[in-house]
């Protein structure tokens, strides 16, 4: 199989190596072959050039042949081997270098004849020619050596196929991390323009029930006080009736506006989550008699607002469970501030209960947080009040 692939690192190694083993055999034939002319030099060392090059036109940048590249060695620098081995009558090795790039090229469909080819062949094939017989040794270390550069050639291409895996897994796992960087942003672009659809969706409905709200109460109020101001003379008794009518109106409706107002509070959205967590402590123990402590542990960085509300809505709960099935005097609220997490953890002194069954409130607050990828602990037991944990996995803002 034809490869058209670029050369790597590997490949001019191998490829130096190739070239000076070359220079080398080039070297010795002028300097210490022995019984040449000059003019029989000369055509050996031409014969040694085309064993250089040819092999060189299968194996080139942007296209390697693993098959006819041991078939030119074959042909190429086979004979020289044989000839030198007979007129020299010992082993002068040319062919370590070729196999290293043969070992190098070979897989399994080539390995099968050019490891017995090369490994054994041509070394049985030499010794036959070579009439001494105490070369016995130097052909078992020419067998060996045979071995030695065929199994370097394969493990730099094993090497090399490992790492041309490796780089191409990363490369496909930058691509896909990429890709799931440029969906985030997608995803948060539009959950933030999500968020400020519900908030505006939000505050038009909050505005409209105000609307209706204050515009029925006043309207009514104003309808009442035009009939006490013509009963005050004629029936004062009636007026009195008619005014602590009004007033329960007037009241009803101020309870009203005001819970509106508390559930709107946009202007709080610029606050921290610690200042918005003790202002609703604050107004929870004014208002029911109970002393809440708020601590806040580690430095404080700013949240998203979809994690702030998450954070309120559990307390919120966590309070109102705590006076509301507890009977709680007390409450300890910490807000913890980790590095990649926030964790809010709210202690009653309650009653607390054996059996503790998740009802509305607790759910929504699981559901709320499960959205956060957060996580929810209620912990309760007679005696001992109850406890409830809340942490969200959080990615701190630079420069906080």
């Amino acid at each position: 199989m034809i490869q058209r692939r670029r050369w790597n690192w590997v490949d001019w190694s191998i490829f130096f190596v190739y070239t000076s083993s070359f220079l080398l055999n080039m070297l010795y034939l002028w300097t210490q072959l022995q019984g040449f002319s000059n003019t029989s030099l000369l055509l050996l060392s031409a014969a040694f050039v085309v064993a250089y090059t040819c092999p060189l036109l299968f194996w080139r940048p942007h296209y390697i042949n693993p098959f006819l590249f041991p078939i030119a060695v074959l042909l190429t620098y086979g004979p020289l081997e044989l000839f030198l081995a007979h007129s020299q009558q010992e082993f002068l090795h040319v062919l370590y270098c070729p196999l290293l790039v043969i070992g190098f090229l070979s897989d399994r469909k080539y390995a099968w004849w050019t490891a017995p080819v090369f490994i054994l062949g041509f070394p049985i094939a030499a010794q036959l020619l070579i009439q001494e017989r105490d070369t016995i040794n130097t052909f078992s270390l020419t067998i060996w050596y045979e071995i030695l550069f065929f199994g370097i050639g394969l493990s730099l291409q094993r090497f090399m196929k490992t790492n041309e895996k490796t780089e191409k897994l990363l490369q496909e796992n930058q691509y896909q991390y990429q890709l799931i960087q440029g969906q985030n942003k997608v995803l948060e672009q539009y959950a933030n323009q999500i968020e400020q659809q519900t908030l505006v969706e939000e505050r038009n409905r909050m505005a409209r029930e105000l609307h209706d709200t204050v515009g029925h109460t006043f309207t009514s109020v104003i309808m009442g006080m035009d009939a006490v101001s013509y009963l005050i003379e004629t029936s004062p008794q009636k007026a009195v009736e008619k005014l602590e009518v009004l007033r329960d109106v007037t009241r009803k409706g101020l309870e009203e506006v005001r819970r509106s107002i508390h559930q709107m509070a946009s202007e709080e959205e610029d606050l921290l989550l610690s200042q918005q967590l003790s202002r609703l402590a604050n107004e929870f123990a004014l208002h029911t008699g109970t002393v809440v402590q708020v601590e806040t542990i580690g430095t404080e960085y700013d949240l998203p607002n979809p994690t702030k509300l998450t954070f309120i809505r559990c307390l919120q709960e966590s309070l109102t469970n705590a006076k509301r099935h507890g009977s709680a005097s007390s409450v300890k609220v910490s807000i913890s501030f980790k590095p990649h997490q926030v964790e809010l953890h709210v202690q009653d002194d309650g009653i607390g209960n054996a059996e503790l069954q998740a009802g509305f409130g607790i759910s929504a607050m699981q559901e709320r947080i499960s959205a956060l990828q957060g996580l929810l602990q209620v912990n309760s037991a007679i005696g001992e009040g109850t406890s409830v944990v809340c942490s969200i996995p959080t990615r701190k803002q630079p420069g906080s």
